[in-house]
């Protein structure tokens, strides 16, 4: 913690609040979900209404149920198209509704 006065390195401050928790989590959120746009594309998208992340699980709510069979057999592949793009593990398994 820096005395009152003392000056200290802006970019320094930032990662100070944003490696605290409540932070870290929701920005790992919004980073799984950009990766989920990226790399599913906008034809998965259309049928795709609520994508959150919750510790290590993504759950991906879809309007098709086509989808979600097709999508079920291929869960061990999206999920490492989708840790590549994040460039670390985030991802351990995925629900599909």
């Amino acid at each position: 913690m820096s005395k009152r006065g003392e000056l200290k390195n802006l970019s320094k401050i930032i990662e100070d609040v944003f490696s605290q928790k409540h932070f870290r989590i929701g920005i790992d959120n919004i980073r799984v979900q950009d990766a989920w746009v990226k790399t599913m594309g906008e034809n998965i998208q259309k049928y795709t209404y609520k994508v959150y992340y919750k510790r290590g699980i993504l759950y991906v709510k879809l309007k098709s149920s086509v989808l979600k069979e097709e999508l079920t057999f291929e869960k061990a592949k999206i999920i490492k198209l989708l840790n590549k793009e994040l460039g670390k593990e985030y991802i351990k398994e995925m629900e599909l509704s």
